[in-house]
């Protein structure tokens, strides 16, 4: 088995699929890739053992191709390639010949019968015939990466936030800050989990279709496919809490420049002490937002860009969570919504993020 094909093509296809390799050493299948030929259809796969990324090109001039390699190798050695064309062919000794600026050899992994390793194909025998359908944005998928992922929990307390609420809105919550995205991508709620979400970055085309089950989930363009299983336990998400929390009305609210808010907390951060637990006072006055450490040791005020129904309040807030939320934010300037004891919100377009409030006894 041999195949030609053109060397940028290659390093673009290669670049993308090794973004779907897991590399779990307890599971050897999610270091290798796959590289099939069939109808003059490329494609390569990859896998984290749950979720499974296709890369493909329906427009190359080969015979049938298929061979399983390790994937770390193979894309390195890919990408130093500065030649036109790169040529594999198979020899009968499991052996992946690539020819480019040389000739370099890779082995090809076999089995426990010392057979060849054939890729499993969950799509194959996927049925679809009753799947809902529908068409998102790529464009919204970016947003999501940027704005919403950050407020998803990193641990397993309760294992359900580690992932997307996707349905009417979509949202994210490690239980002290919240992300809501106010866009429609189901019909039916779903939990998507990050590893999967992540993988719709590797899409170039605007539209993605989307072909769902209760349990299974296939995003599609002509040169990419993403198929992973939804999350269980939807029905531990706090989705009707989370809501009304995202609701909440403030009646006081202003706008700040987001850079320079950004550069102010960066200064600050240098007076938290260890003791503080991070904690910074937002002081909202007539002039403007002053931010200060928990010693008021530092202390700063920037101005509003504008001011809605001003009253006198302080809080205290973690800095560090305050920071990344503000960093995930796309506009130019933060909205800040304040005034209640327990959270602060802020809003860019149908972006709404609230942060939960420090209980702090120097706080008056």
């Amino acid at each position: 088995m041999k195949i030609t094909i053109k060397t940028e093509k290659l390093k673009d296809m290669v670049s993308r699929a090794v973004k779907g390799v897991g590399n779990n050493k307890l599971i050897p299948l999610t270091s290798l890739m796959a590289i099939e030929v069939t109808n003059n259809r490329l494609t390569l796969i990859t896998t984290d053992a749950t979720n499974y990324l296709y890369v493909v090109d329906d427009k190359i001039v080969a015979d049938d191709f298929y061979a399983v390699v390790d994937a770390n190798t193979f894309s390195k050695l890919v990408s130093k390639m500065t030649c036109e064309n790169i040529v594999l062919e198979i020899n009968k000794e499991a052996i992946l010949n690539v020819k480019g600026n040389g000739n370099y050899k890779i082995e090809l992994p076999l089995d426990e019968n010392g057979e060849a390793i054939k890729y499993p194909d969950p799509i194959i025998n996927l049925d679809l015939s009753n799947a809902t359908e529908s068409v998102i944005n790529r464009t919204t998928v970016q947003v999501i990466l940027e704005t919403i992922k950050p407020a998803l929990a990193v641990t397993l307390e309760n294992p359900c936030y580690t992932g997307y609420y996707v349905g009417d809105h979509v949202v994210a919550t490690d239980t002290y800050k919240i992300a809501s995205m106010n866009v429609k991508l189901f019909d039916t709620p779903r939990l998507v989990s990050p590893e999967l979400f992540d993988l719709l970055s590797v899409m170039t085309e605007e539209k993605i279709n989307v072909s769902m089950t209760d349990t299974d989930v296939v995003f599609s363009t002509p040169s990419c496919i993403v198929y992973g299983k939804f999350m269980e336990d939807i029905e531990d998400y706090a989705i009707d809490a989370i809501t009304d929390l995202v609701n909440t009305e403030f009646e006081s609210h202003c706008s700040v420049p987001k850079n320079a808010i950004l550069q102010l907390l960066d200064r600050l951060s240098l007076f938290v002490g260890p003791y503080d637990k991070n904690a910074v006072h937002l002081t909202f006055t007539r002039d403007g937002l002053q931010v200060s450490s928990k010693a008021v040791n530092g202390v700063e005020i920037i101005d509003y860009v504008s001011s809605e129904n001003f009253k006198d309040f302080t809080c205290a807030i973690d800095i560090q969570m305050l920071t990344q939320e503000i960093k995930a934010i796309q506009s130019d300037s933060i909205t800040i919504y304040y005034g209640v004891d327990n959270s602060i919100k802020m809003v860019d377009g149908n972006i709404t993020i609230v942060v939960a409030l420090l209980e702090d006894t120097d706080v008056e």
